[in-house]
């Protein structure tokens, strides 16, 4: 898939902005803070419903837009896939006004739409698969176990609706069953009334972790081949997944079926182990919100595998999240049938000359990819000729180079 247009207005820096977009690479080169990386996250947005760095989405609506009489911000996209399929993707944020009792809290609504036909968040995924390299990647190895369960959160809801619902109704149902628990401190522990929490739980987790086994399974299949040609095979790296709900070390040579029944028995069998603890804590103590995913690097000259998370350096960790994103990129194209579109932002200054040369080969292989940076010498005069290379400066596209 790839996109032919973008039209970006009231958002973050961009009062208004047309861009037409082409299929192959397109270089947006810019100094700091004139846009570049708004410009990408716009494009997330308009895949996923969610923000790469703001942290409430009345910060995309743009500062000066505040003093019209409804504040909105609007981004607009047009999507060709498969077989020549056209998809029209618009979100619109309407900010409260002055005479608005919402103001106060500074509400924002959000409007869906798809071909003109409103949507929700969870309707959105996959009308436009995008992968997105970051220099904040690092984190999905130093960071949280947070980071870690969001990265394959928004992975696997790209490539499978069902994954997105699941997850979202756990989320749910874990916030009334946290509720239920923090209730019984005050009054007596009514068993009946949780059995029912209990239930939704085990059914919408048990999903949501077989999905997230069978996904690392497969990006272990492909670091396999990616890390080694990044590590002049050095180096091999392994993801462990420590689902909170213990499983029986078969539980992964058995059939899909099998290994959900397995989930879906153990996911009970804690949950009634963990009562007393749980009504004491008024909060879950299992279930896949405590999930880990730990990354091992085994190296020729050692017996023992290093922990990344804990004794990686930093060039090492680099090179794991840019392994993952080049295995995305793979189980995406792999699970839809259609290339994502690939957006990097200034990720090549990140890399040293091995690693630089290796996603800029993805790069250069993908249907389309947007890439924004503020040297061109990060790149090789190969690569800036086969790319539509642009200029930026506050916000707008200057000229073509």
């Amino acid at each position: 898939m790839h996109l032919t247009r973008l039209a970006l207005t009231n958002f973050r820096n961009y009062a208004h902005l047309e861009l037409d977009l082409t299929p192959g690479v397109t270089l947006l080169q810019g100094n700091n803070a004139c846009g570049k990386t708004s410009l990408l996250e716009a494009i997330f947005y308009l895949a996923t419903a969610r923000s790469t760095h703001a942290g409430a989405e009345r910060e995309l609506v743009r500062w000066g837009a505040s003093t019209e009489p409804i504040p909105f911000a609007r981004v607009e996209t047009d999507v060709v896939k498969r077989n020549d399929v056209h998809t029209q993707i618009e979100i619109v944020l309407v900010q409260a006004g002055e005479n608005d009792t919402n103001k106060a809290n500074g509400r924002v609504t959000k409007r869906i739409k798809v071909n003109g036909v409103g949507k929700r968040a969870l309707e959105l995924l996959g009308e436009l698969n995008v992968v997105l390299f970051l220099p904040e990647d690092l984190n999905l190895v130093f960071g949280s176990p947070g980071d870690r369960r969001r990265y394959l959160d928004i992975t696997l809801a790209q490539i499978d609706p069902r994954y997105g619902r699941a997850l979202s109704k756990y989320n749910q149902v874990l916030e009334q069953r946290n509720s239920l628990l923090r209730e019984f401190r005050e009054r007596a522990y009514n068993p009946s009334q949780l059995a029912v929490w209990d239930q939704q739980l085990i059914e919408q987790g048990t999903y949501v972790i077989a999905r997230r086994a069978e996904t690392i399974d497969r990006y272990n299949q492909l670091v396999a081949e990616i890390h080694p040609r990044l590590t002049d095979a050095n180096e091999q790296l392994r993801l462990v997944y420590q689902p909170s709900v213990a499983l029986d070390g078969n539980a992964a040579q058995t059939t899909k079926e099998m290994r959900v029944s397995i989930i879906a028995r153990e996911f009970a069998r804690q949950l009634e182990g963990l009562r007393t603890r749980e009504t004491s804590a008024a909060v879950t103590l299992a279930g896949p919100h405590r999930d880990e995913v730990r990354f091992l690097i085994e190296r020729a000259q050692s017996v023992q595998p290093i922990d990344a998370i804990t004794y990686a350096s930093r060039g090492q960790g680099r090179t794991i999240a840019l392994s993952l994103k080049l295995a995305e990129v793979a189980l995406m194209r792999a699970e839809t049938g259609e290339d994502p579109v690939l957006l990097l932002d200034d990720v090549m200054s990140e890399l040293d000359a091995p690693r630089r040369a290796a996603l800029a080969q993805s790069v250069m292989d993908a249907p389309q990819a947007i890439i924004t940076a503020t040297d061109l010498g990060d790149f090789t005069p190969e690569f800036l000729e086969c790319a539509h290379v642009l200029r930026m400066c506050d916000g707008q596209v200057m000229d073509e180079m």
